[in-house]
């Protein structure tokens, strides 16, 4: 025959695996990047000089970037009213 638990060790037995999961649970790392991060420079002058080539804006190289890695980035053309 089976013991069956009171609501307060069921409480409690419930409240310690949610306490598991937490510790378990990883937040993410906040991404910080600046004009100061390694990489950024190389890559600000690489969008320029795509953009000056071929003669569109800044904007649609990084939309263009965007669209041909697949990132899942949305980028929208706002309307002007």
């Amino acid at each position: 025959m089976a013991v069956r638990k009171t609501k307060e060790e069921r409480i409690a037995a419930l409240e310690a695996q949610i306490q598991k999961l937490k510790e378990l649970s990883i937040t993410p790392k906040e991404i910080k990047l600046t004009k100061e991060s390694s990489g950024i420079t190389a890559v600000i002058s690489a969008i320029e000089n795509a953009a000056e080539l071929n003669e569109v804006s800044v904007a649609e190289i990084i939309k263009a970037v965007a669209r041909i890695k697949r990132t899942g980035l949305k980028i929208e053309n706002s309307v002007r009213k």
